[in-house]
Parts: structure tokens; C-alpha cells; sequence
């Protein structure tokens, strides 16, 4: 088929060959978006573009030794080995059991590329300026050079991470060793 597009009204139209008519509603967003995603009974973001996967929580993770202790081990992930981050143990939060929902959000930190551990995965989400807070130190249970900000959504408070700030430099460099 040879498609045609035209403008009409805010939806977009596609016109085949034989001239049949399929209407598309055209939907524009605006704002970045986050993945929004549950540790215990908060929910945290992480910006959509931080994101390179995510994966269902793994039978089996390599316990490797004089790692952080919030480093559940590595996994296998179709050749490339990556280190697993208990967010929970990273936030001192209480101690992580995997259930039916969790879920590891692959992200590249810098140079190395990490799994993160989250109890479940809420919704990807459009955050406008307007929707976003400044954090003060006291707002969370959580190290404030963790936290970018707060975000109201839907009248829930949402934790925005500084994916750069999970691991100090040297952490990065211990994990970055591992091949």
C-alpha cells in the first residue's frame, strides 16, 4: 500500500491505493518522561532516557566477593556481565525479597552499565516543570544527593533519582574491574 498523510483537525489521516480512509488520532506530549517504578511504599522516577531495558528479576545472580554491599551480584545478560544494585540496600530501606513484579531496570551509570533492583514498575510518565519540586534535605527516607527532586503526579508524591549519584567514584571503578 502507498500511504499518503494529510492534516486535518488533529488527527492524521493515511489514504491507501484504493482510496480507503483510516483515521489516527495524533497525540502530542510534552514534558520529559520518567519511569516511575515502587521501592516498599514510595514510588521513585528515573528519566525515560536513562534507560536502556528492562528485565524480568533473574533466577539466579553470581554472588561475587569484597563488592558493596548493596551489589547483589552479577548476572549474565546476553554476554555482557552486569552487576546487580539492590536499591533497597542503597536507600537503607528494608531488606529486599523478589516477587512476581520485580523488575531489573537496566541503566548505564557513566561508562558501566548496572541493574537496578525495584519491587515493581508503576507507568512511564510526562513531567512537566510545573509538576516539579525542589527536595529538601528532611522530604524523603532517602540520602538527598540521591534525590534530582520531587514531582507531584496524580497528588503522589514521586522521588526523582540522580542516576549519576548512585555510585561514588570509587564504586564505579571496584565495579568497573569485573569483565
Amino acid at each position: 500500500m502507498d500511504f499518503q498523510p494529510h492534516h486535518l483537525h488533529g488527527t492524521f489521516n493515511l489514504i491507501d491505493e484504493e482510496d480507503e480512509i483510516f483515521d489516527y488520532q495524533m497525540l502530542y506530549h510534552s514534558g520529559e518522561q520518567w519511569l516511575t517504578f515502587r521501592l516498599g511504599h514510595e514510588t521513585y522516577g528515573l528519566e525515560i532516557l536513562q534507560i536502556r531495558e528492562l528485565i524480568s528479576y533473574p533466577e539466579n545472580i553470581t554472588h561475587v566477593p569484597r563488592l558493596p554491599s548493596f551489589i547483589l551480584g552479577m548476572i549474565n545478560l546476553r554476554g555482557l556481565v552486569l552487576p546487580i544494585m539492590d536499591l533497597r540496600k542503597r536507600f537503607d530501606i528494608a531488606h529486599f525479597e523478589s516477587g512476581p513484579f520485580t523488575v531489573i531496570i537496566i541503566v548505564q551509570i557513566k561508562t558501566k552499565v548496572i541493574g537496578l533492583v525495584v519491587d515493581s514498575v508503576v507507568d512511564v510518565v510526562n513531567l512537566q516543570d510545573e509538576n516539579k519540586l525542589e527536595a529538601p534535605e528532611e522530604s524523603t527516607g532517602v540520602n538527598a544527593k540521591f534525590v534530582k527532586g520531587l514531582a507531584n503526579l496524580r497528588g503522589e508524591m514521586v522521588i526523582l533519582l540522580d542516576l549519576e549519584q548512585l555510585l561514588a567514584p570509587d564504586e564505579l571503578e571496584q565495579l568497573s574491574m569485573l569483565r
